[in-house]
């Protein structure tokens, strides 16, 4: 899916070093896009800004106020507006069972995962209400919807970015800000490398056997997680706002998804809801 157009749009993406954040970049940067990304890394980031010369790099631990502070401070110098915010910095986090879990280790999902992307809408939202297409994509991730045991912080991490795009999506709609999560299924990054070094007592035999299985084949191939998001800002998507798209079992590529969006904005498709007996 190619969304080359004349007008140059201004981009924010978290966590561009590796992973879904770095494939998107890979992705966008040939198209006419005016790319901001930001990580805890320096040494990654220059190594980023070596491949792509044209994206401007900043180092932002997003967890911490004062480094998103600094970056939207950089990027209101840069870019006088934000078009599009993609948040896909994340980590697992403490991986263990809750009762022997490090509180530490525990609360750094939380921080990274969640604050981190409060964090960014909450200063960035002023520069998205000054750009025309305005568009916020945040990831979800195991647990949102589902039980994760031994993974409780990295769950409940993404089942909270889940209703808080929900909420986001609500209070800046009159904006005509376009608030989304993607649920881009298991997709063979580094983010897995936890697990593994986890090893079976912490992330437990069956989720560590899954993993290594998933990593070797059948994973969700990367490239869908990215196509999903060039559905996402483009025009395509029309005003689809408040909802969790799942990336590899969705039908948002098709055109019977794409016709009946103003029906699902109207109803509690694709979003958190009780299942009510």
């Amino acid at each position: 899916m190619s969304i080359k157009s004349k007008k140059i749009k201004n981009l924010l993406i978290t966590g561009g070093t590796s992973g879904i954040g770095l494939e998107i970049i890979r992705k966008l940067a040939d198209q006419n896009f005016n790319i901001l990304t930001c990580a805890r890394s320096k040494k990654k980031l220059v190594q980023i800004k070596k491949e792509f010369k044209e994206i401007k790099i900043f180092k932002c631990d997003v967890s911490k106020e004062s480094n998103v502070k600094k970056l939207f401070d950089f990027s209101k110098k840069n870019f006088k507006s934000i078009d599009i915010i993609i948040n896909a910095a994340g980590i697992y986090g403490e991986i263990e069972k809750i009762e022997n879990s490090n509180f530490k280790r525990w609360k750094k999902a939380i921080e990274v995962n969640f604050f981190g992307t409060y964090l960014i809408c909450k200063y960035f939202i002023p520069l998205l209400k000054v750009s025309k297409v305005k568009k916020i994509i945040n990831f979800s991730g195991g647990g949102a919807f589902n039980s994760f045991p031994n993974y409780s912080a990295y769950a409940t991490s993404k089942a909270a970015l889940v209703r808080f795009s929900e909420t986001l999506a609500s209070e800046v709609k009159k904006d005509k800000i376009l608030v989304n999560c993607i649920a881009p299924g298991f997709v063979a990054t580094p983010l897995h490398k936890a697990t593994i070094s986890a090893g079976s007592k912490k992330a437990g035999k069956k989720f560590l056997a899954f993993t290594k299985k998933k990593l070797k084949k059948n994973s969700v191939p990367i490239e869908v997680p990215v196509k999903c998001v060039e559905f996402l800002i483009s025009s395509k998507s029309k005003n689809l706002t408040g909802k969790t798209i799942s990336a590899s079992f969705d039908e948002w590529h098709t055109k019977k998804f794409q016709n009946k969006i103003s029906s699902y904005n109207k109803s509690d498709i694709f979003t958190m809801r009780r299942v009510n007996p």
